[in-house]
């Protein structure tokens, strides 16, 4: 009798251990998407830094970088569009 209480107490241990083993899995299917988004959205501020970055350098050259005179030079005037933007996306 003791030898089935046993074997009965490690089957209950063992299904424990699997309803927690599932717990586990799930938990990690929904961490690996959510690593997956933030990876995502790191890359594209990376990307949107960057771009930042090239614009105002073309500014600081002396070229605008509004979409109403875009690559224009500014022969050395500030312009309120650009720095708009700059300001917009700083």
């Amino acid at each position: 009798m003791a030898l089935r209480n046993e074997i009965w107490e490690i089957e209950e241990a063992l299904a424990a251990l699997q309803d927690r083993l599932q717990e586990l899995r799930l938990k990690v299917d929904s961490l690996e998407v959510q690593n997956a988004r933030l990876l995502e959205r790191l890359s594209e501020e990376n990307i949107k830094s960057e771009g930042v970055e090239e614009l105002t350098k073309l500014y600081d050259e002396g070229y605008h970088i509004c979409a109403t005179y875009f690559a224009q030079n500014r022969h050395g005037e500030e312009c309120l569009f650009c720095q708009s933007f700059l300001k917009e996306n700083a």
